[in-house]
């Protein structure tokens, strides 16, 4: 097992994270920068499958719902749909309204903040294997009009707010099991909001939530991830005020 430093700087890392997009092999990039899982650790493209093809009817399908869906949206779930665009994990838990002090625990922020630069970097992997088109930018009979504001660019699929949401679920649910069915209903919450401002579709939903599980609980399984979190986990809870 590789040595890890416990105080892997997050800046540094979504540095890291950045310089992915080069022409050097996936796998070859892992390993420069993965902070805690070894290269091939986790295979989120078996994992998690290939998208619809864009001629196919399930994808006609999920269009169809992507329209449907921002036509009938109102104001107010607009407004926190362009919240949500947000990929923190204050913001996470702001909309499940669950308190999080997270200012007065740097461990706790510095943790997340590190298993999701992971989960980034997996996903690299697996993002250069498709070329999704995003609900807005597709023209069918009529288009998908997106929430105001900046447009995500990129692979539609999968959905790196998905995967975000199932990960801190996972590992939020490590330490306050308690609140379990509250982080459940956020990443559902979360994850439709993706479908609400008409960047995703729902299959690209499903993928980021499997994705986000299957590097949660890879990193739970590393020896020195676990070390750390188990260190972290009555920080964990005082951030959410529990004892």
């Amino acid at each position: 097992m590789r040595s890890v430093p416990f105080r892997a700087t997050a800046a540094i890392a979504w540095v890291a994270a950045g310089l992915l997009i080069a022409a050097a092999p996936a796998q070859a990039q892992q390993r420069a920068n993965l902070l805690w899982l070894e290269p091939g650790k986790v295979d989120i493209a078996r994992i998690i499958g290939l998208p619809p093809a864009m001629n196919a009817p399930e994808q006609k399908r999920e269009f169809d719902e992507v329209l449907q869906i921002t036509l009938g949206r109102t104001p107010e779930r607009e407004k926190a749909a362009i919240a949500d665009q947000y990929q923190t994990l204050a913001r996470f838990l702001e909309g499940a309204d669950i308190p999080f002090a997270g200012n007065q625990h740097r461990e706790v922020r510095l943790l997340f903040r590190e298993a999701q630069v992971e989960l980034g970097i997996v996903l690299l992997s697996v993002r250069r294997l498709t070329n999704r088109q995003r609900p807005f930018t597709v023209w069918n009979k009529v288009r998908v009009k997106p929430c105001p504001g900046g447009r995500p660019e990129g692979s539609s699929f999968p959905s790196t707010h998905a995967a975000t949401a199932a990960l801190y679920a996972e590992l939020l649910t490590q330490a306050a099991p308690e609140l379990a069915a509250k982080f459940e209903e956020r990443v559902t919450d979360y994850g439709e909001s993706r479908l609400v401002c008409g960047f995703h579709y729902r299959s690209d939903l499903v993928a980021g939530d499997k994705a986000g599980r299957a590097v949660a609980k890879a990193l739970l399984a590393e020896r020195a991830f676990r070390s750390r979190f188990d260190e972290t986990r009555a920080e964990i809870r005082l951030a959410l005020g529990l004892k």
